[in-house]
């Protein structure tokens, strides 16, 4: 019986009964690319894939990747890379978690690539993953959920969204969250 359970567990897998191990989160202490409350749009040709312009950030941020594969880089023609990753910044700053259903069209950009803008050294500019399925949730939109619908902002999962700021808040030994979540609409 136990040799047959590595194959029974091969099969369940095969079979989308087993479900993966949760993504292992890692602090980084590097530049990069803070998406919570950038705009995208679908990229032209490509409705799998938008663009992002994102702001680019130096210190504490949240990979799900080894930090060294995520490290940012400067190439021989000068064209610097960073990683989209996940930090508190834009919280701390006042933005507000707006809840969107799942269905509307999201980007998922962390571990994602970005080029930093040589014209402005502040903001990149990401390719990232179009969603349209799960609860999410984005810093971006002002709290209007009709710009659920219309936009492409770069969010996470309800519950990525919850277990990042955990681990950062755990991390930095933050003991209130800054991350708050946008007013319920009055019916």
């Amino acid at each position: 019986m136990l040799r047959l359970l590595p194959a029974i567990r091969g099969l369940a897998a095969t079979l989308g009964l087993m479900q993966p191990a949760a993504a292992e989160n890692y602090l980084c202490h590097q530049q990069f690319a803070l998406c919570t409350s950038a705009p995208c749009i679908p990229q032209p040709g490509n409705p799998d894939i938008s663009i992002c312009v994102c702001d680019v950030q130096e210190g504490a941020n949240l990979a799900t990747v080894a930090c060294d594969t995520v490290k940012p880089s400067t190439d021989a023609e000068g064209v610097r890379t960073v990683y989209s990753q996940f930090a508190l910044t834009q919280f701390e700053q006042g933005k507000k978690g707006l809840k969107c259903e799942s269905g509307t069209p999201w980007s998922n950009c962390l571990n994602k690539i970005c080029t930093v803008d040589p014209a402005n050294p502040d903001k990149a500019i990401c390719a990232c993953d179009v969603v349209r399925t799960g609860d999410w949730q984005t810093a971006g939109g002002d709290c209007d959920a009709a710009t659920c619908k219309t936009a492409y902002w770069s969010g996470a999962l309800l519950a990525d969204s919850r277990s990042n700021a955990d681990f950062m808040m755990e991390q930095l030994k933050i003991t209130k969250s800054p991350a708050e979540a946008c007013p319920v609409p009055k019916q």
